[in-house]
């Protein structure tokens, strides 16, 4: 049995996944401390069920996404060592930075040494500033990361009360500006992550559970906890990618189709393509800072069930969450409520809010149904315009163009999978209102906990060689090294890249009947003075994001 817990803005779900059923499944409120709903999820969704038939336990976490929307990060600062042909300057960062003399080249040999008293002098000026956490970030680091790695060693022992990350140890993928970004996220988030694994492993040992946890990641696999606390931004943005594969186990294999996840916070969109969620090429972005994590092509829209409505001037307007539905104790008429109104919605009667709507219509002169529909009107509406948003953006990514050319039909998908509490009142008006092929899964209110009970254990996986130099890096931060034996050929690349390649899906629990996926396989020669002095290889493989099994029949018998 597999548990998939979704920490949602408003909600909680979890469920229980045994094979191809459905055995249990529970929704509670969630509360400031995350830790504490799942708590309360697990403890009910256990219930009945012993603990030691669960086989692992994946989490659909808002974490790092409360962090950063709460600007609960630590104050940080910036070590940028850009070398020739790059000017900080042009570009944003978030946080304050220093740029430091230094230089590595593209197949990482240093070229420029460091001045130490400019890092010393840098490091004198933070202090003042009371911040006690910095990121290193080199161009080329993840080649040669022996600049970052002698100040980080400078400052553990000159400056022991300033914390300090290297980029390369964050990431290995190309694009520094990305890897200072994320140094930054990262370690602005470390203790957090940290504090929260604490009380995720004390929950476990309060409901028996002695089993391995996995968090989603932004690209729809998952990795186990412990990774999680060294890549912690590889966590960001899973409620999407919870909500992706939901859509997907729900459905069927081949399904191709636009997700739209209607929360009590916010609304996200996704696209499948051919029964595969589509991937943003160029990774995720933080506040418009781009970071060193692979992603879904997914948008989020500050619009929910519990979005308050507002009259402004004679007009309509959609305000920030202020709590629960007023049919659910809350204090402000909602989208929640308009649904419940015009008997969308089953979770209240209609004459619990029927006052309160008749006097929102009568300060427009509008009847109360007409005031209503036109309520959902305008919320469907603003999805509708992030939608086309979204498929402009779509359009630009390879995947995409790559379907549209094998597609018989040119145009855009016009099926709609609606998840979330409001989904089945909303995909029922959308789908007569604006002819979208609305598909409501059976188990559309939970389908975000089944996404992340089914996700698989993922990898994406480059690996670099240089021959002349003896050394090898790779994707995965941290990792690189001195080759051990010479690579003749791409054959003899490909098998070095895939024991290493190995090793790391032991440490990560990947499952060994995932097939693997052969993104691109090249070599070619290092020539100087009209002779070969070695080879570069380049070898991408990768696990496929996707979901262990669909969902069959109706729910099982506990």
């Amino acid at each position: 049995m597999y548990i998939g817990i979704d920490i949602g803005g408003t909600f909680t779900d979890g469920v229980i996944i045994s094979k191809d059923q459905i055995v249990a499944s529970v929704k509670v409120p969630t509360y400031e401390d995350i830790s504490n709903s799942i708590e309360t999820a697990l403890i009910e969704v256990l219930s009945g069920i012993e603990p030691n038939k669960i086989k692992q336990v994946t989490l659909s976490t808002t974490l790092i996404t409360n962090i950063i929307a709460q600007d609960k990060l630590k104050k940080a600062g910036l070590l940028l060592i850009p070398g020739p042909g790059a000017n900080p300057n042009n570009f944003k960062f978030p946080c304050e930075y220093k740029i430091l003399s230094g230089a590595v080249d593209y197949r990482g040999r240093v070229i420029e040494d460091l001045d130490m008293a400019e890092v010393k002098d840098a490091c004198k000026y933070f202090a003042a500033q009371n911040i006690n956490c910095l990121a290193v970030a080199c161009k080329f680091s993840q080649r040669n990361g022996s600049l970052e790695e002698k100040i980080v060693t400078f400052i553990k022992n000159n400056y022991p009360e300033i914390k300090v990350l290297a980029s390369n140890e964050v990431s290995g993928l190309l694009n520094w500006i990305r890897r200072a970004n994320g140094a930054f996220y990262t370690i602005t988030t470390g203790e957090a992550c940290n504090e929260f694994d604490k009380k995720i492993k004390s929950t476990l040992n309060k409901v028996g559970l002695n089993c391995p946890v996995f968090v989603l990641k932004a690209d729809s696999g998952t990795l186990p906890l412990e990774m999680s606390l060294r890549y912690p931004l590889e966590t960001i943005f899973s409620g999407p990618s919870a909500s992706t594969l939901g859509a997907l186990a729900c459905t069927e294999e081949n399904i191709t189709s636009v997700v739209v996840d209607i929360g009590g916070t916010t609304t996200d969109i996704s696209l499948i393509l051919k029964g595969k969620p589509l991937i943003a090429e160029k990774g995720a972005y933080i506040n418009s800072f781009p970071v060193p994590v692979r992603a879904l092509a997914v948008s989020s829209s500050a619009l929910g069930g519990d979005t308050p409505i507002l009259i402004d001037n004679g007009r309509i307007e959609f305000g920030e969450r202020q709590g629960s539905a007023l049919c659910l104790g809350g204090s402000t008429l909602t989208v929640t409520d308009i649904l419940v109104y015009l008997g969308y919605s089953d979770i209240a009667a209609s004459s619990d809010v029927k006052e309160e709507v008749e006097n929102y219509a009568k300060q427009l002169g509008l009847e109360p149904k007409k005031f209503s529909y036109s309520i959902l009107d305008l919320f469907i509406n603003k999805i509708e315009n992030k939608l086309e948003e979204m498929f402009r953006l779509w359009e630009e990514e390879p995947a995409y163009r790559i379907w549209q050319v094998l597609s018989s039909k040119k145009e855009r998908p016009r099926s709609l999978i609606c998840l979330g509490g409001p989904a089945k009142g909303l995909g029922e008006y959308w789908s007569n209102k604006k002819g979208w092929e609305v598909v409501i899964p059976s188990y559309a209110h939970v389908a975000n906990a089944i996404g992340a009970a089914l996700a698989r254990t993922t990898i994406k996986f480059d690996f670099f060689a240089d021959t002349e130099r003896m050394s090898y890096t790779t994707s995965i931060g941290g990792l690189q090294g001195v080759l051990k034996e010479p690579l003749k050929n791409t054959e003899d690349a490909y098998r070095y890249a895939l024991e290493i390649y190995n090793g790391i899906a032991q440490k990560w629990h990947v499952d060994k009947n995932i097939s693997l996926e052969t993104l691109y396989e090249e070599g070619f020669n290092v020539v100087r003075g009209w002779q070969t002095v070695g080879k570069i290889f380049q070898i991408g493989i990768q696990t496929e994001p996707g979901i262990r099994r669909f969902l069959k029949g109706e729910k099982a018998n506990d």
